[in-house]
C-alpha cells in the first residue's frame, strides 16, 4: 500500500504536483482541505454554521479520499500497463498509443473532458435562480449555504471543481478501456503469440490491471455514497423534483458520476473480453484447421526398414499431433478467459450500481 501511494511517473498533471512520498502525500491530502475551510472560516459571515455544516466539515476526509484514489491510480497504470501490452503480445506502435492515451499529457486533457460536465453543471446550477427565487446556495431546502456569504461560495464551488478534476482520471481510465484497448485489440495479430498469451497466461496482466482499477473505483464509490449520504444528498430534499432522467442529470450529479464510472467499466471490459475471445478463437481455429490438414495429408506409419525414414515419420506424425492436442488447450484456455475477472468486476460494481438504481426507483416513484 505505502508503495502504492509513491509517485511512479504517471505524468497526470494533479498526480504530479502532488507529493512524491506516500507521507508528504498524506500530508498535503489532508492540509489542503484544512486549509480550505480555515480560510472559509476566516470570510464566513456565521463561523458557527459554518462549522456545522456537513457538505464542509465532511471535505476533511473526502478530499483526501480523491488525492488518494488518484494517486494510487496513477500508480497502479504507469507501473503495470507496459506488463499488460507484453503479455498480450503488443507491438511497440500498439504500447505507444495506449500509453500516450492512459498517462502523460492526453490521460489529464482526457480526464478534464471526463469531468467537464459535472464542473459546469455545479458551477451553471449553483448561481441559477431556482423555483424559490434563490440560488441553490442560498436556498434552505437546497445547499442551504446563506448564512456563509458569497465568498464561501466561491471557495466551495472552486474546492469541488478541483475534486471534479481529480474525478475525471477515475472516469477517463474507464473511457480509455473502452476506446484505446478495445481498438488495439482489434488490430493486433495474435496467432503468433498463442503460447505466450494463454500457455503463458500473458493475458492475465491485463486482465488484473483492469481488476484492480475496479478495486481502487469502488473504494471512491464506497466513500462518496458515504459523503452524499453524510450530507443528506443520497435522497434528494423535498425541495428538488425529479419526474425524469433530465432532472436527475441536473439534481443528482454526485450520485450519477458514480454509476457512470461503474457502467463504463463493466461496457469497457465485457467489450474488451468478447474482442480478446474472438480474435483468439479465429487464430486458435485456424491453427486447428492447419494441423488437422496435416494429419489429414501425413502418410501412414509403416515400417520401411529404413531406420531413417521411419523415424522421421514418427517424429513427423507425434508432431501433427502434439499441434493438435496444443490447438485443443488453447480453445479451452480461450472459454475460460476472462470469466473470473467479469464476475469480480460485477460484483464490485453491485454496490454502487444497485444503490443508484434503487434511489431513482424511490424518487421516481416506481
Amino acid at each position: 500500500m505505502t508503495k502504492s501511494l509513491r509517485y511512479a511517473g504517471s505524468g497526470w498533471w494533479l498526480d504530479a504536483i502532488l507529493p512524491r512520498s506516500p507521507l508528504w502525500l498524506i500530508v498535503c491530502a489532508v492540509a489542503v482541505p484544512t486549509g480550505w475551510i480555515a480560510i472559509c472560516y476566516g470570510l464566513a459571515y456565521d463561523r458557527d454554521e459554518l462549522l456545522a455544516t456537513h457538505d464542509i466539515a465532511g471535505q476533511l476526509w473526502f478530499f483526501p479520499l480523491h488525492v488518494i484514489c488518484v494517486r494510487l491510480l496513477g500508480s497502479l497504470w504507469a507501473s503495470r500497463i507496459d506488463g499488460a501490452c507484453n503479455g498480450l503480445a503488443l507491438g511497440d506502435d500498439a504500447r505507444r498509443r495506449l500509453r500516450r492515451g492512459a498517462l502523460g499529457t492526453w490521460a489529464s486533457v482526457g480526464a478534464i473532458v471526463a469531468c467537464a460536465y459535472f464542473i459546469f453543471r455545479d458551477a451553471s446550477f449553483g448561481f441559477t435562480t431556482g423555483p424559490s427565487g434563490q440560488i441553490p446556495f442560498d436556498d434552505p431546502d437546497m445547499w442551504d449555504f446563506a448564512a456563509l456569504g458569497r465568498p464561501v461560495h466561491g471557495m466551495m464551488l472552486g474546492m469541488w471543481c478541483l475534486e471534479w478534476l481529480l474525478f475525471g482520471y477515475l472516469l477517463w481510465i474507464q473511457v480509455w478501456i473502452l476506446a484505446g484497448w478495445v481498438r488495439e485489440m482489434r488490430r493486433a495479430e495474435l496467432r503468433p503469440h498463442l503460447e505466450k498469451i494463454l500457455v503463458g497466461d500473458g493475458y492475465r496482466a491485463a486482465f488484473r490491471l483492469f481488476s484492480k482499477t475496479t478495486t481502487i473505483g469502488l473504494v471512491f464509490a464506497l466513500g462518496n455514497l458515504g459523503f452524499i449520504a453524510y450530507t443528506g444528498e443520497l435522497i434528494p430534499r423535498e425541495a428538488v423534483v425529479i419526474e425524469g432522467a433530465g432532472d436527475f442529470l441536473r439534481e443528482m450529479s454526485d450520485l450519477l458520476s458514480t454509476a457512470l464510472l461503474f457502467v463504463l467499466t463493466l461496457i469497457a471490459v465485457t467489450v474488451f473480453v468478447r474482442i480478446l475471445r474472438s480474435k483468439l478463437t479465429r487464430a486458435v481455429n485456424a491453427q486447428l484447421a492447419e494441423a488437422g490438414e496435416r494429419a489429414l495429408t501425413s502418410r501412414d506409419l509403416e515400417a520401411t526398414g529404413d531406420s531413417d525414414a521411419d523415424l522421421a515419420a514418427l517424429r513427423d506424425r507425434v508432431a501433427v499431433q502434439a499441434e493438435l492436442i496444443r490447438t485443443i488447450v488453447f480453445q479451452r484456455e480461450v472459454d475460460s478467459i476472462g470469466n473470473r475477472t467479469m464476475w469480480s468486476m460485477v460484483a464490485k460494481a453491485m454496490i454502487p450500481l444497485v444503490t443508484t438504481v434503487l434511489k431513482m426507483r424511490k424518487v421516481l416513484g416506481l
